[in-house]
C-alpha cells in the first residue's frame, strides 16, 4: 500500500502492529507457542508436493552450489519439513506464525503477503478440528459481526476422484473447472469423455451440493457416494452440531465441490469471507497428508489469515 503523507503511513503501522498483537495474543492465550520459519524452500521438494501451484508464481534463487531454493510460497510446508522427520511418538504441539510468503505475479514485480497463522500437530481429529473451527469463528466475529465461513471436505472430492482414476491432465482440467465454479464449462468438457453415467452425474451436479448441510446431505444421497465419501460427510455432521452449539451456524455455508489450490488437504477444509472483500481473509483445514509425505502421518489442522486483506476490510 502506498502513501501520500508520512502520518497516513505511521497511523497504517500502528494499526496493523496492533491487529497482529490482538491476534497473537488470541493464539497465546489458548497455548500456541510461535516459531520463526525458514524464508528458503527447496524447490524440487516443493514442486513434488504441491503440483497444482504454477511454476511460473516461485520465486527462485540461487544458492551458493547452484542449487534452485524458493522464497516459501507456503509457511504450513515450511514448518512441517522441518519437524516431522525429528517428530516424536505422542508429542503434540500447538505453533503460531507471524511471516511473508512470496509470489511472481504476471507483468508485476514479486509480491509479499503477509500472513498469521497456526498450526494444531498431534492432536485427535475431532478435538482439534473443533478447537481450530472455534479459533477461526472468534477472529472473524471479533472484527465483525457479518462474515461467511465456508466448509468442505476434500476427502470427499479426493475419495471420488480416487474411484474415478483419471489420467492426471484430465482429472486437473476437472478440479480447475469445478475450482473455478464454472459448471457450462465442466458439462461441455464432460461430454468429450467416456465416464461410468453414475459418476458423470455426479460430476453435473457437484456444484449444487452447497448451502445448508442438511440440504446438501440429501441432494448429496441422490448421487454416486463411495464410503469414504460417506465418511466425509459424517465427519462435517458432527462439526455442523459443534457450530451450532456455539450459536455460530448462521456463519456457515458447507460445500462439496471446494476445492484447494494446494494438494495437501485432508478433511476438513474452509474459507472465511467478509461481504466487503471478494477475497479470502483465512484458509485452511486438515493436511495430514503433507506430514506424511515428509516421512510420517500426525493429525495436522490449521489456518492462515490474510493480515494484508484483513487490514483492509477493518480500517
Amino acid at each position: 500500500m502506498e502513501f501520500l503523507k508520512i502520518k497516513d503511513e505511521m497511523d497504517y503501522a500502528r494499526k496493523r502492529y496492533e491487529l497482529k498483537r490482538n491476534i497473537e495474543d488470541m493464539f497465546t492465550s489458548e497455548g500456541y507457542l510461535q516459531v520463526e520459519p525458514s524464508i528458503f524452500e527447496d524447490y524440487n521438494n516443493f514442486t513434488s508436493v504441491n503440483k497444482k501451484i504454477e511454476k511460473e508464481s516461485m520465486v527462485k534463487v540461487l544458492d551458493g552450489n547452484g542449487k534452485v531454493l524458493i522464497l516459501r510460497p507456503d509457511i504450513t510446508i515450511n514448518i512441517i519439513k522441518s519437524l516431522i522427520p525429528r517428530w516424536e511418538d505422542n508429542l503434540k504441539l500447538k505453533l503460531f506464525y507471524n511471516s511473508t510468503i512470496y509470489r511472481n505475479k504476471p507483468n508485476s514485480n514479486i509480491k509479499e503477503f503477509r500472513q498469521i497463522g497456526c498450526e494444531c500437530l498431534g492432536e485427535p481429529s475431532l478435538d482439534s478440528e473443533r478447537e481450530i473451527i472455534g479459533l477461526v469463528l472468534k477472529i472473524l466475529k471479533r472484527h465483525s459481526d457479518e462474515f461467511i465461513l465456508e466448509i468442505g471436505s476434500s476427502k470427499y472430492i479426493n475419495s471420488f476422484f480416487k474411484e474415478l482414476n483419471l489420467k492426471e491432465n484430465i482429472e486437473r482440467e476437472i478440479k480447475g473447472l469445478i475450482y473455478k465454479k464454472n459448471k457450462c464449462e465442466l458439462i461441455d468438457y464432460l461430454q468429450t469423455l467416456n465416464l461410468d453415467k453414475e459418476m458423470n452425474e455426479l460430476l453435473i451436479n457437484l456444484l449444487d451440493l452447497e448451502g445448508n448441510l442438511e440440504d446438501v446431505i440429501n441432494k448429496a444421497k441422490l448421487l454416486y457416494m463411495n464410503d469414504d465419501m460417506k465418511k466425509a460427510i459424517e465427519e462435517l455432521t458432527v462439526l455442523k452440531e459443534f457450530i451450532e452449539e456455539y450459536g455460530y451456524l448462521k456463519y456457515i455455508h458447507f460445500d462439496l465441490s471446494m476445492i484447494t489450490i494446494l494438494d495437501y488437504y485432508k478433511g476438513v477444509i474452509f474459507r472465511g469471507y467478509y461481504p466487503n472483500s471478494y477475497k479470502e481473509i483465512i484458509r485452511g483445514g486438515r493436511y495430514d497428508f503433507l506430514t506424511e509425505a515428509f516421512g510420517k502421518e500426525i493429525p495436522a489442522i490449521g489456518f492462515s489469515i490474510n493480515l494484508d486483506e484483513l487490514m483492509k476490510v477493518t480500517l
